[in-house]
């Protein structure tokens, strides 16, 4: 079935939420010296996670549109079923984090609470704030801003019928490559772009990090392609070599250690591939705990940083050394926020995906969901 072929996507997103929920963990270690090696040496390069999960977007577009019909409703199927995905469990989670950060009273401040509002829209709240991070009310929804924006463009493009994937490929040329350039300075540092002030919304369609996306698709279109390696050992050739390759060359390429094609989505974009080519010869086996945690992944991405804000609370509370506390956070940080993302995605997000996809009137259910792909 399609979806035991898709198993090794479904582990790739776990790994790739639980790098996240690392580099975010990695805070209590940094007031020694050792433990700041770690955390910037050893769980800051994981934000690549944050990459992986944009190549594999743009992976699961492609291979999960392969039965394009060309028609409208279609378009509106695949929208439909991106927001039954995404906003429910981001709806629910939207209020928890108002509460943990501003308490009640929150609710009743226009200045604090209108982030959260422009968040439910997927609207960057100030581009100009911090970088690429768009000073979002929930932190993480930044990601959903940039995934939404593909969401919404794989769509539009879908009413081109066959011709598709040129408008695809034709947007991508002017917003990342001839804007840019012409408002000079081009280069592909996601977090050095110069804003557009007149648009929150045109600084997703510019930043570099959406190569990671065409990457994904670039992706999809060579898992779906006759073209394959038979030899395994050739793929980890490859995969080693072009690793190699890129490591010597870093600092001349002035690769950088941050999200995007001039950082992390490099590596990320090597191992990718030759994953594809060897799940298509059949070469990748996962174990089951590992599709599991891909199958929290959203839900883990979204709770964590308040998982780990309310047991940062809960440890200021408890008489322990700071260096004891510190190391006891590091490790049970991570293991409560995947248990409640556990609880979240059973209790939570799978029925609100269900009961979504019902009133937006698709007549697949959850089940043939799980059959075409895993996300």
């Amino acid at each position: 079935m399609r979806q035991n072929k898709l198993a090794w996507v479904q582990a790739l997103r776990g790994a790739a939420a639980f790098m996240v929920v690392m580099v975010h963990s990695r805070s209590v270690l940094m007031d020694t010296a050792a433990g700041k090696v770690v955390a910037n040496h050893v769980l800051l390069p994981m934000g690549m996670g944050v990459d992986l999960f944009f190549i594999i977007s743009g992976f699961l577009m492609v291979f999960t549109s392969q039965d394009f019909d060309g028609t409208k409703a279609y378009a509106w199927r695949f929208m439909a079923k991106r927001a039954a995905r995404i906003w429910p469990l981001f709806a629910v989670v939207t209020p928890v984090a108002l509460v943990v950060e501003h308490g009640i009273h929150g609710f009743l401040d226009p200045s604090i609470l209108l982030p959260y509002l422009e968040g439910l829209a997927f609207i960057p709240h100030d581009p100009s704030a911090s970088g690429i991070y768009f000073q979002m009310a929930v932190g993480v929804a930044w990601t959903l801003c940039f995934e939404c924006y593909f969401y919404l463009l794989f769509a539009a493009c879908m009413l081109f019928g066959r011709w598709r994937y040129v408008a695809m490929a034709a947007w991508f040329a002017l917003t990342l490559v001839v804007i840019p350039l012409i408002r000079g300075n081009y280069n592909l540092n996601v977090a050095s772009q110069s804003l557009v002030e007149w648009s929150r919304y045109a600084n997703l369609a510019i930043n570099p990090i959406v190569w990671d996306f065409v990457v994904g698709m670039l992706g999809g279109w060579l898992y779906v392609s006759d073209f394959k390696i038979e030899r395994i050992g050739t793929i980890y050739a490859m995969v080693m070599v072009s690793g190699l390759l890129l490591s010597i060359g870093w600092n001349r390429l002035g690769m950088v250690n941050f999200f995007g094609p001039h950082g992390w989505a490099a590596p990320m974009t090597i191992l990718f591939f030759g994953a594809v080519m060897l799940a298509k010869i059949g070469a990748i086996n996962v174990p089951a705990w590992s599709v599991w945690l891909g199958d929290i992944s959203y839900s883990l991405y979204l709770v964590h940083v308040y998982v780990f804000e309310i047991l940062q609370r809960v440890a200021g509370a408890i008489p322990m050394n700071h260096d004891t506390s510190n190391a006891v956070l590091f490790i049970i940080r991570p293991v409560a926020a995947v248990i409640c993302a556990w609880v979240t995605f059973r209790y939570v997000e799978a029925p609100l995906s269900t009961l979504a996809r019902k009133l937006l009137g698709l007549s697949n259910s959850v089940r043939q969901r799980k059959r075409t792909h895993p996300g």
